[in-house]
């Protein structure tokens, strides 16, 4: 079982999306995957069509009830099925972790615990915030690896110093296994010069560790989330659909090698 944390501080890099779309890519090439809302702003799980307000429980409950004395929600009673996926959603309520779990004794390390108990996935994804806070802290803590979407900007590798920062601090007091596996470019236009430096720039800077296969920029990418659907259900023969299946391919073909 592989546990990737998606991360960049850095908003607007389609990092949601992409966890999203490799979520469902990956199970179309008969993977069992299951994604974590770890974002309290939910985008993930309305990504899916789920309805964020209408939920019992969420990722937040399970953390909160292994942060502190009392019952434990499970898994179970918070794990979704989803376009042949798994889904632990999230809403705003995740909102309060950081502060709530300010004080607690190893609380970068409950999520790390609650992953103990789940069996029988090859692909455990985690959509983290665009922040460097307790909820990355954990993400960063339970993965086994890190990918890194990028947009082709100018600012592509504004921040990017700071996480890597964060990163090799996680590995040295909580994750000595934790590795980039993984930067990927999003939002390319191949039109755009600027855009093709970028790329040059960050093949430059990350060396193997970039994927070959780029996201072009696509307005159907944009368009299924707002519809509550994966590129692959929304339109499978769009550009954006052939990109992230791609990428799916290179993940895999990473793992035989």
């Amino acid at each position: 079982m592989k546990v990737i944390a998606v991360v960049n501080q850095k908003g607007g890099v389609a990092k949601t999306t992409s966890t999203q779309n490799i979520g469902v890519g990956l199970a179309k090439l008969g993977k069992k995957v299951l994604l974590i809302d770890f974002d309290p702003q939910g985008n993930l799980t309305s990504g899916f069509g789920i309805d964020k307000r209408d939920l019992n429980y969420t990722v937040y409950d399970i953390l909160k009830t292994r942060a502190f004395p009392g019952p434990e929600i499970s898994v179970e009673k918070v794990l979704l099925e989803k376009d042949n996926i798994s889904i632990l959603p999230t809403n705003i309520k995740m909102s309060k972790i950081n502060i709530e779990l300010g004080g607690v004794p190893g609380k970068d390390n409950i999520l790390k615990e609650i992953l103990k108990e789940i069996y029988g996935f090859d692909y455990i994804l985690i959509d983290c915030p665009p922040s460097l806070d307790t909820l990355t802290f954990n993400a960063l803590t339970a993965a086994d690896a890190v990918y890194i979407p990028v947009q082709a900007e100018y600012y592509a590798l504004e921040g990017i110093s700071e996480l890597m920062d964060t990163i090799d601090m996680v590995k040295q007091r909580l994750n000595e296994n934790l590795k980039i596996a993984g930067v990927f470019a999003t939002m390319l236009d191949k039109r755009v010069k600027l855009h093709l430096e970028v790329i040059k720039e960050l093949k430059k800077f990350f060396g193997e560790v970039m994927f070959k296969t780029l996201i072009r920029r696509n307005v159907k990418v944009s368009e299924a989330s707002s519809y509550g659907k994966s590129i692959f259900d929304y339109d499978e023969k769009s550009h954006g659909a052939q990109d992230y299946l791609n990428l799916c391919k290179e993940i895999v073909e990473r793992e035989v090698n």
